[in-house]
């Protein structure tokens, strides 16, 4: 599986480098700005497996990157980059399929979500 490298900007003395799945930038940029994000090569990491389903992973994302706002105005930073509930978890689909390059995947992902809008 790859992974991009990226060095996040935390404040001026100090930067943190994450190696994450392409379909995690929207949530870094939504999460830190896209002015504090460096984004780097992709680099292959055997030791690490595909997620198992777009739910899944949707529901990892979320716990991983928490929350912004606060009461009614709450919601998870998976949320804001792919939208809420089954149009969100589509949508992170989609962008996994385009990860893996898997062309036949996003068809029927945009089939899905054609036939329900």
């Amino acid at each position: 599986m790859q992974f991009r490298k990226v060095n996040i900007l935390r404040d001026e003395t100090t930067s943190i480098l994450h190696l994450v799945a392409e379909w995690e930038l929207p949530l870094l940029e939504a999460k830190h700005g896209d002015e504090r994000l460096t984004i780097g090569e992709l680099v292959e990491a055997k030791n690490r497996e595909w997620p198992m389903d777009a739910k899944s992973e949707f529901n990892r994302l979320a716990q991983l990157y928490g929350m912004t706002g606060s009461g009614d105005n709450a919601q998870s930073f998976v949320e804001r980059a792919y939208g809420p509930g089954s149009v969100g978890v589509k949508a992170l689909e989609r962008a996994m399929a385009d990860a893996r390059g898997d062309k036949k995947a996003r068809k029927r992902t945009e089939d899905v979500i054609g036939a329900t809008a």
